[in-house]
């Protein structure tokens, strides 16, 4: 969450600005320092994760948002950390690795199998399943049977007209539009970009907002200013038991994880593996994903989370087989000279 800071400050807010400039306490074994995105997410992983891992292991769990990866890179750079364990997603695990940010995974502290559905990494644990997918209005498309089933069908103008929202960045926009235009799933990787962008060129005319991740695209949908666009998983479960009229599509959402790393020198390696392999219990997991809608991916704790929870979760087996692959490293290699080239060619 972002605060906005008065322009006056008085001299307490000053103190407690240097405070916060110097960063926790160096912890001992007994505490572990843990970043991770925040808002009502970090409110979830301590209920689920934090407290009965303090309870587990008698530690204290110093947990704190935002992560930030510029900021674990300058910590790991100049041997002063702060945090000891991080919430990234895996492509960030991807990036540290090459920029020497991680520890490697003590696997003889935390279980192979815990990962289940997602790829093992040496240096991360992945921990929850995202699904990011195609969603439309259901006062427009009231029958499932009769609403959009894929992204050829949101490319396709004709047979569902009406205005669409896709979300203003290229990360997941250019695979969209490539499944758009017949490209298998298993087929994805390595992208064709020009590919991608010619048939974006032919999308473009009906996107009447290029909508900012995560949520705009649903209230747009709830205001009827668009009658598709995509958002990922939990916040569409999150929107349609609120009650807004919102339909959601597996078919060709595309998977990803988040996973625990833990930063390359903290004194406080062990105790890190620890709490990780605390975090990743089956019960623990379950519950996350009740609070979250996010997928666990502990094979082991799907099978404890209620059935009313379970069809809104990308690792639930009929829903995962359904997903398009994300590949974590193409990525890595690659984005940041397919945003600028996204930049442009949205103004032109």
């Amino acid at each position: 969450m972002t605060m906005r800071s008065p322009r006056g400050r008085s001299l307490g807010a000053m103190l407690a600005a240097v405070l916060l400039l110097a960063g926790p306490a160096r912890a001992a074994d007994d505490v572990v320092n843990v970043i991770h995105y925040g808002g009502s997410f970090g409110k979830a992983l301590r209920e689920a994760f934090f407290d009965p891992a303090e309870k587990a292991l008698n530690i204290r769990v110093n947990d704190m948002s935002r992560t930030d990866m510029a900021k674990i890179k300058a910590m790991v750079q100049s041997g002063k950390l702060e945090w000891d364990v991080a919430n990234v997603n895996t492509l960030e695990v991807w990036r540290g690795v090459k920029e020497g940010l991680w520890e490697p995974i003590d696997y003889g502290i935390v279980d192979r199998s815990v990962v289940g559905p997602a790829k093992e990494y040496e240096y991360g644990v992945p921990f929850i399943g995202i699904a990011t997918g195609l969603i439309y209005s259901t006062k427009k498309y009231p029958s499932p049977d009769k609403a959009p089933q894929s992204w050829a069908d949101f490319w396709d103008v004709k047979r569902f007209p009406g205005p669409r929202s896709l979300e203003n960045r290229v990360r997941y926009t250019l695979t969209f539009a490539l499944l758009a235009d017949g490209v298998p799933p298993d087929k994805l990787y390595p992208l064709d970009v020009e590919r991608a962008f010619r048939k974006l060129d032919q999308i473009k005319p009906h996107i009447t907002v290029w909508s900012k991740p995560p949520v705009q695209a649903l209230e747009l949908i709830a205001s009827g200013e668009v009658v598709m666009a995509l958002t990922p998983n939990n916040e569409w479960a999150e929107a349609a038991r609120r009650g807004v009229p919102v339909g959601w599509q597996w078919n060709q959402a595309i998977y990803t994880t988040n996973a625990w790393t833990v930063l390359k020198g903290t004194p406080n390696k062990r105790a890190a593996m620890l709490l990780i392999r605390e975090m990743s219990r089956p019960q623990l997991q379950a519950r996350l994903a009740e609070l979250t809608y996010f997928g666990p991916m502990n094979p082991k704790a799907l099978p404890l989370v209620p059935a009313q929870v379970r069809q809104y979760l990308p690792t639930e087996p009929e829903n995962l087989k359904k997903a398009a692959p994300f590949d974590h490293e193409w990525w890595g290699a690659h984005e940041a000279e397919l945003i600028e080239r996204w930049n442009a060619w949205l103004i032109k």
